[in-house]
């Protein structure tokens, strides 16, 4: 490690005296706040899961939760303290996620089991490769961006310094069922571990890949679909950035409920120069972004796609323009299916449908997987 790399290391590191002042001034609060609630509610004692683990991993304090939402108009700022305290003391994420070394930030989500697992990717597999076939008998070729864990590329950086073995063959059985299907999938796992050993790919306190990820992701996937010999109009971009970075706060800070805490009691927020992306080059005679012609490649799937500024990478690495249809929180399925339910697909198709997919989601439940080709006309 060099000395510049240990020096930020330990920036990131809150200052012991004001870790100790806000801890002792949180507890004091909590500990009257909660004697008060407890005799104002329920003079026989409230009753809430009690143990370390119970505290660590949250039940604890949704449980109070619970209660404060219903009695008391302060509640926000009281839980607030509550997972603070549960991080300072215990290092506990809460439930949905889980505290590494060096104060990175994992996704839950990413470390379980699905008991199911091997079923539920055989079904999306035979799913997508259905409907890879349909939409190359329409002239659309489908192109299935496989997203690997942020876990799985930063093992290192989790508390156990190991990524789970249950789940350790999940990326390439999935990459290998999707390839043995006939579906274009890019394999990201092999260029984002190489960039993650000379700079951070993924935030760390967030679920998402970072602008540099999002840049290597887009460079991967533009080098595919160019290999498919489709020919797309030429249009070039330029990506700018600002020259000083901000504090980026995390999606897993706010899963902590951290958000609104000050540095020094919570994981360090992320610092990066906000970047955008515009089109350098004239228009064709043929219209615009989304006039008369149709956009060549349209992008669909996650939060992923809208994070990192990757759309605009995405059309500066394939040179060509790209409609990004993605949704945050929407799950497998839900950004496809509206996009391919809209009337603008059915009456300008693209050429390339770029589909972004977090390798977790293969396994996880199944929702309407048995029905979703119908449901978008894609049926044999």
């Amino acid at each position: 490690m060099s000395d510049n790399t240990a020096q930020s290391m330990t920036n990131l590191k809150p200052k012991p005296h004001h870790a100790f002042a806000a801890l002792a001034f949180i507890a004091v609060m909590l500990v009257g706040a909660w004697q008060i609630t407890a005799a104002a509610l329920n003079p026989d004692g409230l009753e809430f899961p009690r143990t370390l683990l119970d505290f660590r991993e949250g039940r604890t304090t949704q449980e109070l939760e619970k209660q404060l939402d219903k009695h008391l108009p302060v509640r926000t700022s009281l839980i607030a303290g509550a997972n603070t305290l549960r991080y300072l003391i215990t290092g506990g994420g809460g439930d949905q996620v889980r505290t590494g070394r060096d104060q990175w930030l994992f996704l839950t989500d990413e470390l379980r089991y699905d008991v199911d697992g091997a079923a539920n990717l055989k079904t999306r597999v035979d799913m997508l490769g259905t409907a890879a076939q349909r939409l190359n008998e329409r002239g659309v070729k489908l192109v299935i961006a496989l997203v690997p864990d942020k876990a799985r590329i930063y093992e290192s950086k989790l508390a156990s310094g190991q990524y789970p073995a249950y789940n350790q063959s999940r990326y390439q059985d999935a990459l290998a069922a999707l390839r043995e299907r006939k579906v274009t999938t890019v394999d990201l796992l092999q260029p984002l571990t190489q960039a993650a050993l000379k700079s951070e790919v993924f935030y760390r306190t967030d679920t998402h890949w970072n602008q540099v990820g999002a840049q290597v992701v887009a460079h991967a996937v533009a080098s595919q679909v160019q290999q498919l010999g489709i020919s797309l109009e030429a249009t070039t971009f330029k990506t700018t950035s600002e020259a000083a970075p901000v504090e980026r706060v995390g999606d897993l800070v706010r899963l902590m409920g951290l958000q609104d805490m000050p540095n020094s009691v919570r994981p360090m927020p992320d610092q990066e120069a906000s970047a955008s992306t515009t089109q350098t080059s004239a228009e064709s005679a043929g219209g615009g972004l989304f006039g008369d012609v149709a956009v060549p490649v349209v992008m669909t799937g996650t939060s992923y796609s809208m994070r990192g500024n990757f759309h605009g990478y995405m059309q500066q690495a394939l040179s060509s323009k790209v409609l990004n249809t993605a949704k945050d929180g929407g799950g497998f399925l839900q950004a496809a299916t509206a996009y391919l339910s809209d009337e603008a697909f059915r009456t300008s198709k693209p050429k390339v449908l770029i589909w972004e997919v977090p390798e977790r989601f293969l396994m996880t439940k199944l929702d309407d997987e048995s029905t979703w080709l119908a449901k978008v006309k894609l049926s044999p």
